[in-house]
């Protein structure tokens, strides 16, 4: 029975949440481990194509999705934008999109061979703050995003006092 109360408890959910050819959003997954749980987004924007407003709108649309979850939720991917360049219009559109929904890109290092920042490990800006690692593991021209995360809400404060009257 102990086999299967662990099963209970930790298990994965997989849906697909959006596909087109301005966004492609390959996989949804929510992850439970005991009391613990996370949202994970995977997402790939094509390096090939310029970003687009249908880009955009489409990705307001998932910040707007996932942004209702009641569990930590990540976002994570190649976006193609290079958001090493702070004046990069695009890099300035997407972080303030972030921003506007409570999110925020934790990645600060190179994530690609040639240079710049173009993957994301976004999580939102009420959690402690992801140390992402960025490892060149000989698979990819892209590098392997590494980090941990906190899973469970900080408890909540309460900094309402109530006393009852005697009388």
């Amino acid at each position: 029975m102990a086999s299967n109360d662990k099963r209970e408890r930790e298990r994965a959910y997989a849906i697909i949440i959006h596909a087109s050819r301005a966004l492609t959003i390959t996989l949804c997954v929510r992850i439970v481990s005991g009391s613990s749980s996370c949202v994970v987004a995977a997402m790939y924007r094509p390096g090939s194509a310029a970003v687009t407003a249908a880009f955009v709108s489409e990705m307001s649309d998932v910040l707007d999705r996932i942004s209702t979850f009641a569990v930590p939720v990540m976002l994570v991917g190649d976006v193609n934008i290079r958001f090493d360049r702070p004046t990069d219009v695009d890099a300035v559109q997407f972080t303030e999109l972030l921003a506007a929904h409570g999110f925020a890109n934790h990645v600060t290092s190179s994530t690609h061979d040639l240079g710049g920042m173009l993957d994301v490990v976004v999580s939102r800006v009420d959690l402690p703050s992801l140390l992402v690692g960025a490892h060149d593991v000989g698979l990819s021209d892209h590098r392997l995003l590494q980090w941990s995360a906190q899973l469970m809400w900080p408890a909540p404060v309460d900094d309402h006092q109530s006393t009852m009257g005697t009388t």
